[in-house]
């Protein structure tokens, strides 16, 4: 896991080293560049996966962002002896070339490839891993906005997941290459529930890492995933008080977990102060979208704090087994079209956010949920399965029943921003601060966002 830049023209790599300043929070484990002609790769480091130094090259040259779960089989059948699964794709690519290595990888990712003078980006298909580029003077890529922004670059585009990108004299190609693939539907419940569990089981085992955190709210997604990775340290983050607070308390009891539980208890004082880094990683006021970035905000620098570099997160359960109370009225056709565009879109309305607001402390998110065997089965499964006599995520609650307690089974849903308490604390600091009348909390947000210079 790291964070990646590259850029083609005139002043590359000035331009790649300026971008890497912006972004070195994403690594804190090294450094370095690469160039070829014109073109230059970049990267930071943060070690989770082996150690071995980027950008890698020989006749190409990688910058690469993520992790490849499938890494040491990939490396067997090339013959390749590495601990790292940048090493082993730089292998795949260099082998079997860009498109046929994509079909190849299990994983979560973005990275760039360059070979006789044509650079190649590429991204996961959910979209875990975020890439962005901009074609104003020259082209440039990175894994965030700000890398950009720093080079003076203001129109700047967000690589489409399972997307790849090429660049070459000046010209630019983009085409998909990965996706989700759905196969026959099961319509039969235990089918279902039985290869569910199988399948976000395995999924949680190659996630797992030691030591590991879990981002854990007490509700059905992430008591799954602890109830399936007990080593796992807990944090759970919330206004003292809050429905979060008393609810990961109660979980962790039942799970037979508490002393694995960290909670942070925040105060109005604390949220304050943290705005300003929230609200730069994410890179944005939106009231919603900074409410839900602050306790992961404060729980992956608690586990940061902790030791720990990698965080599981329950992200994409709702988008695939109907969470959200909106679901409930849709008819199967409606709810099946409205959750693929949901996946389609989660990236954008989800992963990039809470990429950026882990990796500011240089913490590895990952989401067991978005494996692609997962997606894949959840696309299969019918949609009368995900809402069952007005139950939301009724086939999840029936796989999860393997492994959880009645409670913790069957229990609602809630928005975070408003179990967290994070929001009405966010609109108390508005109005602490002279923001009154109508969108009062966005222009509060907003005005720090204005502040914030990189």
């Amino acid at each position: 896991m790291c964070g990646i830049a590259g850029a083609a023209g005139k002043n590359s790599e000035a331009s790649v080293k300026k971008m890497l300043e912006a972004i070195k929070h994403r690594g804190p484990d090294g450094s370095g560049t690469f160039s070829i002609g014109d073109i230059t790769l970049g990267n930071v480091l943060l070690k989770i996966t082996g150690c071995k130094p980027q950008p890698i090259h020989n006749s190409g040259a990688l910058t690469y962002n993520g992790e490849i779960y499938n890494f040491r089989q990939i490396a067997e059948k090339l013959h390749v002896t590495t601990d790292s699964d940048s090493e082993a794709l730089f292998a795949l690519i260099s082998s079997k070339g860009m498109e046929t290595a994509i079909q190849e990888l299990d994983g979560d990712y973005a990275f760039a490839y360059v070979e006789n003078e044509k650079l190649h980006i590429a991204r996961d298909p959910a979209g875990v891993k975020p890439l962005y580029y901009t074609t104003g003077a020259g082209f440039a890529f990175a894994s965030e906005k700000k890398a950009l922004s720093v080079i003076g670059m203001n129109e700047i585009r967000t690589l489409k997941p399972g997307h790849m990108l090429t660049y070459s004299a000046g010209n630019i190609t983009e085409k998909r290459v990965s996706g989700f693939t759905a196969g026959e539907p099961i319509t039969d419940e235990t089918i279902a529930s039985k290869t569910l569990s199988e399948t976000i089981k395995r999924a949680v085992e190659k996630r797992h890492y030691m030591p590991c955190a879990i981002a854990f709210s007490g509700g059905l997604d992430s008591s799954l995933i602890a109830a399936l990775c007990p080593v796992a340290e807990l944090y759970s983050v919330g206004m003292a008080g809050s429905h979060d607070i008393m609810q990961t308390k109660r979980a962790a009891q039942l799970l037979g977990l508490s002393d694995k539980l960290h909670l942070h208890e925040l105060t109005l004082d604390e949220v304050e102060s943290a705005l300003p880094a929230v609200i730069r990683a994410v890179e944005s006021g939106d009231p919603l979208k900074v409410s839900i970035a602050v306790p992961l905000f404060f729980a992956s620098g608690d586990a940061k704090n902790g030791g720990i570099r990698v965080m599981l997160s329950g992200q994409g359960a709702d988008e695939l087994f109907a969470g959200y109370k909106r679901y409930e009225s849709m008819k199967p056709a409606e709810l099946e079209s409205a959750l693929r565009k949901d996946l389609e879109n989660i990236a954008e309305n989800n992963l990039e956010r809470d990429d950026a607001v882990t990796m500011t402390n240089a913490v590895e998110l990952r989401v067991p949920y978005l494996d692609r065997g997962v997606v894949e089965l959840a696309m299969r499964i019918a949609p009368e399965l995900k809402v069952h006599n007005g139950v939301r995520k009724y086939i999840l609650r029936l796989a999860a029943k393997n492994f959880l307690p009645d409670e913790l089974v069957f229990k609602e849903k809630k928005a975070a921003q408003y179990s967290s308490g994070i929001y009405s604390a966010l609109v108390k600091l508005a109005r602490k601060n002279e923001f009154m009348g109508e969108r009062a909390l966005g222009r509060y947000l907003e005005e720090l966002w204005l502040k914030t210079t990189f």
